[in-house]
């Protein structure tokens, strides 16, 4: 499976291949390019970064971590998380 780092790096990558194809085509030139995959990923990113910091988003993300055991949260945050050590009072 891809580390979030190698999936962001592929991202770039594709970006950067299609770019280069609409340069080689002549659709736009070098510098728009590099300023559109730029933006791209700037707002990819940062759409994903709010999007993995909602609560059940971080709840998920800690319950990955090998060293988490267990999570007690409210039932609306527990159901939106599918993981066996993410559970609720009582």
């Amino acid at each position: 499976m891809f580390t979030m780092e190698q999936f962001w790096s592929l991202v770039r990558t594709l970006l950067q291949t299609a770019g280069a194809a609409l340069v080689t085509r002549g659709y736009m030139d070098d510098g728009s390019m590099q300023i559109t995959v730029g933006a791209l990923m700037t707002l990819i990113t940062t759409g994903y970064s709010l999007y993995i910091r909602r609560k059940a988003g971080l709840v998920a993300t800690a319950a990955a971590l090998p060293e988490v055991a267990k999570i007690v949260t409210t039932p609306e945050i527990a159901a939106k998380v599918e993981a066996a050590s993410v559970t609720t009072r009582g």
